[in-house]
């Protein structure tokens, strides 16, 4: 699949540099609010960041482009414990717990091609966008759990689990004003789900239970796909071709 989307970014780009009215290429990035669904639960946000190059055909007024684009991106979620008070147990004095945060984070590079439909505004374009994704991990943050006593690892994920290749889909919208001829500013907002797992881990049968001191506990199947919000700001430098007869 990665292969597939690598030839349809290139085929794009050939396409944009030959066949369309121009070409656009364009650097952006920003804040990503990214979530996690561990089989039937959810986990906290995770907040991070991404980065994206791009390129897409320049097309004619109501006509629908094509871009092709890769990124840097961070998946995941996050648990957070929230501060508390409470009494020691020996002295009776009250005591504060600071709380802290696990972080499961997954450092994605990003393959994307879809369309874009563009709307005439104003003072600018308003435009909407959807297409595929691919991904693959470079690094996450489970070697954290590798520290912890063998006894409570198995109730973390572990690196066996962690698929390297994810696929989904990009949602989107955004607002491009342009700052000149050739150099749009762009604001862009899009949802990315995955359908396929970024994590799974099989039912375990026998892993030790501290409560009977025998190995009779079933650690039951783990599915972890992601979901990121992405607030993008970024321009768009435009190579526009003019026929000549």
């Amino acid at each position: 699949m990665i292969r597939i989307l690598a030839f349809l970014c290139l085929t794009t780009f050939a396409y944009s540099t030959t066949n369309a009215q121009g070409v656009a290429f364009g650097i952006k990035g920003g804040p990503t609010l990214a979530v996690q669904r561990w089989d039937n639960s959810d986990r906290d946000p995770l907040f991070a960041s991404h980065i994206i190059a791009s390129v897409e055909s320049l097309a004619e007024k109501g006509e629908v482009s094509i871009f092709a684009q890769a990124g840097y991106h961070t998946r995941g979620s996050a648990i957070r414990i929230r501060s508390f008070q409470y009494n020691d147990f020996t002295t009776g004095a009250p005591r504060t717990f600071p709380g802290n945060t696990t972080k499961y984070d997954f450092q994605n590079v990003a393959l994307s091609i879809g369309v874009k439909q563009r709307f005439v505004a104003t003072t600018g374009n308003f435009y909407y966008l959807l297409g595929l994704r691919g991904e693959y991990n470079i690094k996450n943050s489970l070697d954290q759990f590798e520290e912890l006593p063998l006894i409570v690892q198995s109730g973390f994920p572990s690196q066996a689990g962690v698929n390297d290749f994810t696929f989904g889909f990009i949602f989107g919208g955004g607002f491009e004003l342009p700052l000149s001829d050739f150099i749009d500013a762009t604001i862009e907002l899009t949802l990315n789900p995955d359908f396929t797992k970024q994590y799974f881990q099989p039912t375990f049968n026998g892993a030790f239970n501290t409560f009977t001191g025998n190995n009779d506990r079933t650690i039951p199947e783990l599915n972890i796909r992601n979901n990121s919000l992405e607030l993008t700001i970024g321009f768009r430098f435009k190579r526009i071709v003019e026929y000549v007869d």
